[in-house]
């Protein structure tokens, strides 16, 4: 059986409440008569002071002023002199007979030297009477004129009475509060528990796969962020799963299109090698061209391999980005040279244009060859006799821009996307029986995506223009 945070929040609210109600009673029955009877010290001490400055011990004004204090205050006083003789009394409260004036008069003579120097003298007398009901007098004695006394009395058994009231009270109130305080604490509970259960419910989705369920997040404390963090989760778990979908169709792609390309060349060397068998002693000539077509097929087969070797390698971004701060110059002029001794004995225009000097930041090795690659893209994928290649190079911002511009066919603007694709249905049709292995293009977007740059081709008049930028 699940244990629901909510009744959990809602028996930790009631208890605190419960405790809070006991703690209140408790305080009430060990500490409300020891503080009522030090601010009935306090109270009498007041009382005595205001008899001494009035100076007034006898007479009208003198009965007025006690009855007054017994009226408001509730004490008994009695005026007596050195002697002991009582000379008033609250309504005859003070009876030479009871024991209240015998323990009085037991502390007057107990302490009369103090008394005498101006100090007030207290005596709390505790009273048994039947039925076990104690009486409780709380005594004070004052000096109020020359030989004048001020005994000064409460009773503060009312304050017992008062406080097994207030226990009372307080336990009644009690329950009305754990009543009152169980409804609250539902509601807030439910307040606090409803988004916990639709975060809940979206982690059981996103466990799924499922990234449909978001959580209605309507508030900014702890559970709000905790709601937007989960919504936050949820969203970057579904494009890392749409861009894992593409990466595993593309690696689909991939596999089919490299099963592809290696099985014209492998059909070619098996095809070679079952006609080397009949001609190898009969005619030798023959034999070697065929060993020849073998070699070629098989040396296609190996740098097919390499090339998909180190695309592999970059796009699991173990290549390290040897990274230097080069003159543009050098790279361009040593492009143009390995372009001409590789393309010497063909046709071709090459012209370059770049600010000689520029300079960049940048990986040497990885940008010559991304550059490399578009010029022998541009190279290969021409259609025409005459081929017209132009390189330049300029400075945008924080990125340096290279743009690789051929003459001939256009690329049809439906497969421009897929271009970056290792072996590209446009490359498949457009490098059929010319040099190139289909991986070129995405090689260069690998290097330009190590250098944080962007990539792009376009139909521009009489052919097609690739560029790169890379940031640095």
């Amino acid at each position: 059986m699940k244990k629901s945070l909510g009744r959990k929040i809602c028996w930790i609210g009631i208890l605190l409440i419960v405790a809070f109600v006991l703690l209140n009673v408790i305080l009430t029955y060990f500490f409300m008569a020891p503080f009522s009877t030090l601010f009935y010290r306090e109270q009498m001490s007041d009382l005595g002071d205001t008899l001494e400055e009035m100076n007034v011990t006898e007479g009208t004004l003198l009965t007025d002023v006690i009855d007054e204090f017994d009226t408001t205050s509730g004490v008994k006083v009695t005026i007596i002199d050195g002697e002991k003789n009582i000379l008033y009394t609250t309504k005859a409260f003070m009876k030479s007979t009871s024991e209240y004036w015998k323990q009085s008069v037991k502390l007057f003579d107990g302490e009369r030297k103090k008394i005498d120097s101006g100090e007030k003298v207290f005596l709390t007398r505790n009273q048994q009477k039947k039925n076990n009901h104690k009486t409780i007098q709380l005594v004070m004695i004052q000096k109020i004129d020359e030989n004048r006394y001020a005994v000064i009395s409460r009773s503060y058994q009312s304050i017992y009475n008062a406080m097994y009231s207030a226990m009372i009270f307080d336990l009644l109130v009690g329950i009305f509060i754990v009543l009152f305080g169980w409804i609250v604490v539902y509601r807030l509970s439910r307040h606090l528990i409803v988004p916990i259960r639709q975060m809940t419910n979206a982690a059981e989705h996103i466990s799924n796969l499922e990234f449909d369920i978001k959580v209605n997040v309507t508030s900014e404390d702890e559970v709000g962020q905790l709601g937007h963090s989960i919504n936050k989760m949820s969203e970057q778990l579904e494009q890392n799963m749409s861009q894992l979908q593409e990466d595993i169709e593309s690696r689909k792609r991939l596999v089919r299109n490299l099963s592809h390309e290696i099985k014209s060349p492998v059909a070619v060397i098996m095809g070679y090698s079952d006609r080397l068998k009949t001609v190898v002693s009969k005619n030798p000539e023959k034999a070697l061209e065929y060993c020849e077509i073998i070699s070629g097929e098989s040396v296609r087969i190996d740098m097919l391999v390499r090339e998909m070797l180190e695309l592999s390698k970059m796009e699991q971004q173990a290549e390290v980005l040897n990274k230097e701060v080069f003159e543009v110059k050098k790279l361009f002029e040593n492009i143009k040279y390995r372009f001409q001794e590789e393309y010497m004995e063909r046709r071709i225009s090459y012209e370059d244009n770049f600010d000689e000097l520029e300079r960049v930041f940048a990986d040497y090795n990885l940008l010559d060859r991304a550059i490399y690659n578009l010029i022998r893209n541009a190279v290969s994928h021409s259609g025409t006799p005459e081929l017209m290649i132009s390189v330049m190079g300029e400075r945008k911002g924080e990125y340096y821009e290279i743009r690789v511009y051929n003459s001939g066919s256009y690329i049809n603007e439906n497969e421009i996307s897929t271009l970056w694709e290792a072996f590209s249905k446009v490359d498949k049709v457009r490098t059929r029986g010319k040099q190139g292995y289909g991986v070129g293009l995405a090689i260069v977007r690998e290097i330009v995506e190590f250098h944080d740059g962007y990539y792009s081709a376009q139909n521009v008049r009489d052919g097609v223009e690739f560029t790169i930028a890379i940031k640095g």
